[in-house]
């Protein structure tokens, strides 16, 4: 019971990080037409990781020695995290925040069963037929909105055909990455290492790169009031901090896949949230798009969730 305990738990988490991003991706494709992205994360990400090493150096130092002894696990985790980031927020600038959330969303199941294929330990096939014929459908909503975004008919492109093509391949780069990224936070929680240790450790990498890109004047706006910089910096911890936190939970108690597929539920949220918020067009494009995306999503997730929580001898060993 304790372990399927552990998996529902592990799904709520999921399910929150869903919530808490979608919010984050309308309102951070918003911002960045105004302030620099890499400045940005330089002073989010920074601040964010002096607070988690510090708090882990002063409760629970034994997990930083556990993560500094397993150099090859917690390099990887800051390279892919790094790139990740990189990725997110060019993409979420460059193209619809909706389509990029979906796009790189639902490539992370994609790559969790890709990276099983070829024999990585943290990879899963599809348990079921559900889970299998929902990600085939998720696969076709992506190519859809591919075609949508380079062909000009959804709610935003910042730029003509070839500045659409980058921003579908960021967003493609984002969830690869992304799901590496997981796969190698898995492997430094079964040495030990808690999910706050590991919150903490996985952006060093990204703040210096972040600040030298800053620094060098790359991806440069027009200059803001230092108030409006700290209070841009406040919501962004805000509402950067809670949605990684509850990932980093479920990663603790769900397979990759699983994440995955909880991921890649958002879409409608952030559709629904960018037409408030008004930066965005309303595309019919998109929206088909996201419902045939969403019924692989669901029946993806629904399949994913089926599977978790039925086998909790799997999830623990993980």
């Amino acid at each position: 019971m304790g372990f399927m305990n552990r998996s529902t738990v592990g799904v709520f988490w999921g399910l929150a990080f869903v919530a808490l991003e979608a919010v984050q991706y309308v309102y951070f494709g918003s911002l960045f037409q105004r302030m620099s992205s890499f400045l940005f994360g330089f002073l989010v990400f920074g601040i964010t990781t002096v607070a988690f090493v510090g708090w882990t150096a002063v409760k629970v130092r034994r997990q930083l020695k556990i993560a500094i002894a397993n150099p090859a696990t917690l390099i990887a985790v800051n390279v892919s995290a790094t790139l990740a980031w990189a990725a997110y927020l060019t993409s979420v600038q460059l193209i619809e925040p909706a389509v990029a959330y979906t796009i790189g969303a639902g490539t992370m199941p994609i790559t969790a069963h890709l990276a099983y294929r070829f024999g990585v330990r943290e990879g899963e096939p599809m348990r079921n037929r559900a889970e299998a014929l929902g990600n085939v459908i998720l696969l076709c909503g992506i190519v859809y909105l591919v075609v949508v975004t380079i062909s000009g008919w959804s709610g935003f492109v910042r730029g003509d055909a070839a500045v659409a093509a980058a921003g579908v391949l960021f967003a493609i780069a984002d969830g690869a990455l992304f799901t590496w990224m997981l796969i190698y936070c898995q492997r430094l929680d079964r040495v030990g290492v808690g999910a706050g240790a590991v919150f903490g450790l996985r952006f060093p990498l990204y703040v210096v790169a972040a600040g030298s890109v800053a620094a060098l004047g790359l991806d440069r706006r027009d200059a803001i009031p230092f108030s409006d910089i700290v209070f841009i910096v406040l919501i962004g911890l805000i509402l950067t901090i809670p949605p990684l936190f509850a990932l980093q939970k479920a990663v603790a108690a769900v397979s990759t896949m699983t994440i995955g597929a909880l991921t890649a539920l958002g879409p409608f949220a952030i559709f629904g949230l960018q037409m408030i918020e008004g930066r965005v067009a309303y595309s019919l494009a998109t929206l088909i798009g996201l419902v045939v995306y969403f019924a692989g999503a669901m029946l993806a997730a629904l399949g994913a969730v089926k599977a978790t929580v039925q086998s909790p001898i799997h999830v623990g060993s993980n």
